[in-house]
C-alpha cells in the first residue's frame, strides 16, 4: 500500500521515522551476519577449527568434555566478536529513538545473563546435536528433530518460571476493574487462566506488550506495565483476546508440529547434501565436531531459503487470532487503534515492501490488520441489515 493510501490513524511522519529506525537496525543485523560468516569462512579456511579440536582432544581425551570445551572457545570467541554489534542495536538505536530506559550498567547485566543462559542451552544443544550424530550416523536427523521438539515444549513450560524472572519482575495485577474484564473475556473464551500478572517493562523499554506464555500449570497472561499506560482498557483487552484466541485454539502446539516438520525436513535435506560438502572441506564425517563452522552454513543456508514457509504458517495463525479477537471482543474500533497506536509509538511499518512481509513477516503487517478489521467490521455490518 502506497503513501497516499496511509490509513488516517497512522502518522506519515512517524512512518517516515520508523523507516529509518527499521534501516538502522536492518544495517546491523547485515553486519552480524557478515560478521559470523567471516568468522566461520576463517575458521574453516585456516583449518582453525581442526587445530581446535586436536588441541582440546589431547587436553580432555573424553567426547564429552573436549566437545563442551569447543563449544564454550567458539561461543566466546563469537559472541565477543559480535558484542559491538550489540551494543550498537540493543543499546545506542534504542536509545537513539528513546525506546530504552535502561542505562549503561543495566544493559551489559542483561547481556551478560542472555550471555550465560544462551551458553547452558547453547551447550546442551550442541553436546546433544554430537552425540545423536555419532551414535546414529544414519538416522540422527530424525531421532534430532524428536529431540529437537522435546527441548521445545520444555523450554516453553519453563520460560515464564526459570528465565523470565531473570530479567523481568512480575506483580499481581491492581487494577481491579481491568483484571474483572479479563476474566469475563477469558470465560467468555471458554479458558482458565492460573495467574493475570503486571511485568515491568518499563524497567528497559517504552515499548508495549501482553501475552499468554507457558504451557500446561506454567501458563499465565502478563500484562506489561507500558501497555496499561498508554493504551485504553478496550485496546488492552483487543491485544489479550488475540493472545487469548491463540490459546484456546491451541496455535502454540500447532506451531510447534509444523515447525517440527520443517526442522525434521531441514535436518532430512541436510542429510542427503552434507556428505558432498564435507568431503570437499576434507571432513570424513558429519559426526566430526571440527566441521562444526560446516554445519552452521548449511543449515543456515537452507533455512534461509525455507523461511517464507514458516513466516507464512505463522501468519496464518496470527489471522486467525486476530479473527478471534474480534469475535471475542466485537470492538472493531479498539482494534483498529491498538494496530495505529503500535505504528506510532513503537514505530512499527505499517505497510512493508510486500516481499519482505511474504518473507519475513511471522505476523501480517498493521496495515494488512486494519485492512482486514474494516472489511470484518463492513461485513458485519451487513449481515446486521
Amino acid at each position: 500500500m502506497q503513501k497516499n493510501s496511509m490509513h488516517p490513524l497512522i502518522d506519515q511522519e512517524k512512518q517516515k521515522l520508523a523507516r529509518r529506525y527499521k534501516r538502522d537496525r536492518r544495517l546491523i543485523n547485515i553486519l552480524s551476519y557478515a560478521v559470523g560468516a567471516l568468522f566461520l569462512f576463517i575458521l574453516l579456511y585456516f583449518q582453525l577449527s581442526e587445530k581446535l579440536v586436536h588441541l582440546l582432544r589431547a587436553l580432555f581425551p573424553v567426547r564429552f568434555f573436549y566437545l563442551l570445551g569447543y563449544f564454550a572457545v567458539i561461543y566466546t570467541v563469537y559472541s565477543l566478536l559480535t558484542l559491538p554489534l550489540a551494543y550498537l542495536s540493543d543499546y545506542k538505536i534504542e536509545h537513539k529513538y528513546h525506546f530504552s530506559t535502561q542505562n549503561f550498567k543495566a544493559w551489559c547485566s542483561d547481556w551478560l545473563k542472555s550471555f550465560l543462559i544462551t551458553f547452558i542451552l547453547g551447550a546442551v544443544i550442541f553436546e546433544t546435536i554430537y552425540f545423536i550424530i555419532h551414535t546414529s550416523p544414519r538416522f540422527w536427523w530424525f531421532w534430532l528433530s524428536l529431540v529437537m521438539i522435546l527441548f521445545t515444549v520444555i523450554l516453553a513450560n519453563i520460560f515464564p518460571v526459570v528465565i523470565l524472572p531473570l530479567f523481568y519482575k512480575t506483580s499481581p495485577l491492581d487494577d481491579e476493574e481491568l483484571e474483572g474484564k479479563i476474566k469475563e473475556l477469558c470465560k467468555k473464551a471458554g479458558i482458565h487462566i492460573k495467574e493475570i500478572s503486571s511485568i515491568d517493562l518499563s524497567s528497559k523499554s517504552t515499548k508495549a506488550n501482553a501475552a499468554v506464555v507457558g504451557l500446561g500449570n506454567t501458563k499465565r497472561i502478563l500484562l506489561g506495565d507500558t501497555l496499561m499506560k498508554n493504551f485504553t482498557n478496550r485496546e488492552i483487552l483487543c491485544a489479550l483476546a488475540h493472545e487469548i484466541t491463540h490459546y484456546r485454539e491451541h496455535h502454540i502446539w500447532w506451531l510447534i508440529f509444523w515447525q517440527s516438520l520443517i526442522t525434521m525436513g531441514t535436518f532430512y535435506v541436510f542429510f542427503i547434501i552434507s556428505p558432498y560438502f564435507y568431503m570437499l572441506c576434507g571432513f570424513k564425517t558429519v559426526s566430526d565436531p571440527a566441521g562444526f563452522p560446516l554445519f552452521v552454513i548449511i543449515f543456515s543456508m537452507i533455512s534461509l531459503i525455507i523461511k517464507p514457509l514458516g513466516s507464512s504458517i505463522s501468519r496464518y495463525y496470527e489471522r486467525r487470532a486476530d479473527k478471534g479477537a474480534l469475535l471475542l471482543t466485537e470492538d472493531p474500533e479498539s482494534f483498529i487503534n491498538l494496530m495505529a497506536k503500535f505504528c506510532n509509538q513503537q514505530l512499527v511499518i505499517a505497510y512493508p515492501n510486500p516481499i519482505i512481509e511474504w518473507y519475513s513477516y511471522t505476523h501480517p503487517s498493521p496495515g494488512r490488520r486494519i485492512d482486514f478489521t474494516e472489511k470484518w467490521q463492513k461485513s458485519l455490518n451487513f449481515c446486521c441489515r
